[in-house]
């Protein structure tokens, strides 16, 4: 089996892992944020303190969206199918790299899509601070487990970039 490596789809795709990392992390900060806290507008609290970051957080998950994007043709590119080293993990095999990234863009079109959603309605008993959402996972928990997975999807193709590398160079 070959391990021949393309150098420069290697250095290609190296090189973006790191914006898509920066992206991670903005998206974990965000979640903490407006639009993403998902705040009720009558719950009692100081006028002024919280702003919305709706533009910064578009920029942000549109970035993610697209080096998504990228991430999936540079990975064909570099990584071909077939051609991993023996002894390679298997989440860190293409195919399956792919098919995390096409979840991953799934939930941040859905995340685009929900964190801009108004709060759900309160029953008419209920206090104002209290939130019971009808879905489950509210845009705020989908963000961290979105910045999360991506950051483990970077930190995958690093691992399986070097065992390339590594590979190709003991031949």
């Amino acid at each position: 089996m070959t391990h021949a490596v393309d150098e420069g789809s290697w250095r290609a795709l190296w090189g973006h892992l790191e914006g898509v990392g920066t992206y991670a992390e903005a998206l974990r900060r965000l979640s903490q944020e407006e639009p993403l806290l998902q705040a009720r507008p009558d719950y009692p609290r100081a006028p002024g303190i919280r702003t919305s970051h709706a533009g910064e957080l578009r920029t942000t998950l549109e970035g993610i969206r697209g080096a998504i994007a990228e991430l999936r043709g540079l990975v064909a590119a570099a990584l071909p199918d077939g051609a991993s080293p023996e002894g390679g993990i298997p989440e860190e095999a293409p195919a399956a790299v792919d098919r995390r990234l096409a979840a991953l863009a799934r939930l941040t079109d859905t995340l685009l899509n929900e964190a801009f959603e108004p709060p759900p309605p309160l029953p008419k008993h209920a206090p104002p601070y209290v939130l019971e959402s009808p879905r489950h996972d509210l845009a705020g928990s989908k963000a961290v487990y979105l910045s999360y997975a991506v950051e483990e999807i970077v930190a995958a193709l690093r691992n399986a970039l070097l065992s390339r590398a590594n590979a190709a160079a003991g031949e």
